[in-house]
């Protein structure tokens, strides 16, 4: 049975690794620069989820103060460059990777993912049968199966899940462990951001 939540502490070595890069056609401007609370919406993410980890690295943008940037290797790769970057970049041997645009995530639900992830080399949710994985847990040597993906001009990430060892955290998973799916929930549109930026001050 796998480890539950409880049974991992966030000081262990484990990194955040947040996705910065995309092009917002539906947002009309960049994601990770969206003003939340008086900062960008990639600093306070850095802020709220990065004194958990033991190191935090942003792949596809500049890094904030806390943070420090990984390149990606491959242009117009797409998301699953980012986290290949990212798992690279690392330094501990798991690591909670997000999408700036997924700003819900909490601490708790990487717990879950990285608990999960032990013995694999992904821990993925899945919602209404959709892997999410650029809300997932994966293991640093990962990165060398998603780069040989990579390079056989594949890119799309849920496919890419295949080629890995994966173990998928459906909703009754998340439940169990006190995990929302609405922490599952992007950014997508002016009205997505609105209605975060207005739970905010509920």
């Amino acid at each position: 049975m796998a480890p539950r939540a409880a049974d991992l502490h966030l000081t262990l070595p484990a990194a955040l690794v947040i996705l910065a890069g995309g092009r917002s056609r539906r947002m009309g401007r960049d994601k990770a620069t969206l003003p939340v609370d008086g900062v960008t919406l990639l600093e306070w993410m850095v802020r709220r989820l990065g004194p958990e980890f033991a190191e935090t690295i942003v792949a596809g943008a500049p890094a904030p103060e806390g943070a420090r940037e990984a390149s990606d290797r491959r242009a117009d790769a797409g998301p699953l460059a980012g986290i290949e970057a990212g798992l690279l970049a690392a330094r501990s041997p798991f690591a909670f990777v997000v999408a700036s645009d997924m700003p819900r995530a909490s601490a708790r639900l990487a717990a879950v993912l990285l608990a999960r992830c032990a013995g694999h080399d992904a821990a993925v949710p899945r919602v209404d049968g959709r892997a999410q994985p650029t809300c997932a847990a994966y293991a640093r040597t990962s990165a060398v199966k998603i780069g040989a993906f990579l390079d056989r001009g594949a890119r799309r990430a849920t496919d890419a899940l295949n080629d890995l060892d994966t173990i998928f955290v459906d909703e009754r998973d998340l439940a169990t462990d006190g995990i929302a799916v609405t922490e599952l929930t992007d950014l997508d549109t002016p009205a997505d951001y609105e209605a975060f930026i207005a739970s905010l001050r509920a």
